[in-house]
């Protein structure tokens, strides 16, 4: 699974260098083990990870939503209709509740591959 993310994400120029990376990749693994945690995000995703790079989860939050900026920079929007299969992400950004839950729901299909 991690391979397969890497490459999404490649795909529309985010790349490991981005501080963000490590956290949106964490993100959407811990969404994938437990999809509830969604619903209390700065708790149960943004806290752990902070705690885990001895950051704040402002910080987390920021990098993450810099991740999104690339990836809608790059043609992001497409990957998003691929993903979702719905056509809205053409004319909108998703907050980063919503990327992480897209990546998640995607990438629940590897579970087995963590």
């Amino acid at each position: 699974m991690h391979a397969k993310f890497q490459k999404t994400l490649y795909s529309v120029g985010v790349f490991r260098h981005y501080c963000g990376y490590s956290y949106f990749q964490d993100a959407v693994f811990l969404a994938v083990e437990e999809p509830d945690r969604l619903q209390s995000i700065q708790k149960e995703i943004y806290l752990p990870i902070a705690k885990k790079y001895q950051t704040s989860i402002a910080n987390v939050e920021k990098n993450i939503r810099t991740v999104r900026d690339v990836i809608m920079k790059n043609g992001g929007e497409y990957l998003l209709v691929e993903l979702t299969g719905c056509q809205f992400w053409l004319d909108k950004k998703p907050y980063p509740k919503e990327l992480i839950e897209i990546f998640a729901n995607y990438f629940s299909r590897y579970q087995g591959n963590i």
